[in-house]
């Protein structure tokens, strides 16, 4: 029996999941739901956040609301699209590092 020790390749891994997606989707699922909600955040996003809705505030970075301030979009649907390509281009990647391993070789 022979034992060789081989690195196994290095993986990059997306890591879908922050607290700012989640606030943007919060925000998201409140346009939905409310019609005056909604036209609030198309018109006057910088009123919707100070307004909250429903009691509930939302929690964007300063660089979230800098970035949902700079777009304009005339719909959900566009807002939608806007948010979801803004989480995608936020991904983060982690570099798992190689790790060695004894592999059986017969």
């Amino acid at each position: 029996m022979l034992l060789m020790d081989t690195p196994i390749t290095t993986v990059i891994r997306q890591v879908d999941h922050s607290p700012s997606n989640d606030e943007l989707n919060r925000l998201l699922c409140a346009a939905v739901v409310s019609n005056s909600f909604r036209n609030l955040l198309l018109t006057h996003p910088e009123v919707a956040l100070l307004s909250g809705y429903q009691g509930e505030t939302f929690n964007l970075s300063t660089e979230d609301q800098n970035w949902l301030y700079s777009i304009r979009p005339s719909n959900l649907v566009d807002l939608a699209a806007n948010i979801v390509t803004y989480q995608q281009d936020r991904k983060v990647k982690i570099s798992v590092e190689p790790v060695p391993q004894m592999v059986q070789v017969n």
